[in-house]
């Protein structure tokens, strides 16, 4: 999406993937599952596994834009909340898609002649956002 849509160069992204386990049995026998053979890490390993990483980053690449994607809902909004003043950074499940969803509002609302105040606005589907 940066390198795309953004034009920013490849060797300026590094796309990372944090394997925490997973709890889905079928998985963990699966032979083609490439993810790491262990049950899903519990909080108190969870939590210091990624402030070890995201200390890591800041560290080496003070300014580097951090996009948290995928994050499970017990765990994307704290992370957001812990680190939200310490790095550059957002959640893209909650920030990205509530910043296009209120693009949508917006938009709508001008093209209808209809102030948004006088919108009526429903909610439906899952996801961080409550957009799904």
């Amino acid at each position: 999406l940066y390198v795309v849509a953004a034009g920013l160069h490849p060797m300026r992204a590094l796309p990372v993937q944090l394997d925490c386990g997973t709890n889905n049995e079928d998985l963990l026998r699966s032979e083609q599952y490439l993810g790491a053979k262990m049950g899903r890490m519990p909080d108190r390993e969870y939590y210091p596994f990624v402030d070890e990483f995201l200390c890591a980053v800041k560290d080496k690449w003070p300014n580097a834009l951090l996009q948290f994607e995928d994050f499970s809902s017990d765990h994307c909004f704290a992370l957001l909340e812990r680190y939200r003043r310490q790095l550059l950074c957002f959640n893209d499940d909650i920030q990205g898609t509530g910043a296009v969803i209120a693009a949508g509002f917006l938009n709508a609302a001008l093209a209808s002649g209809v102030p948004l105040v006088d919108q009526t606005i429903v909610f439906v589907g899952g996801g961080s956002a409550t957009i799904g």
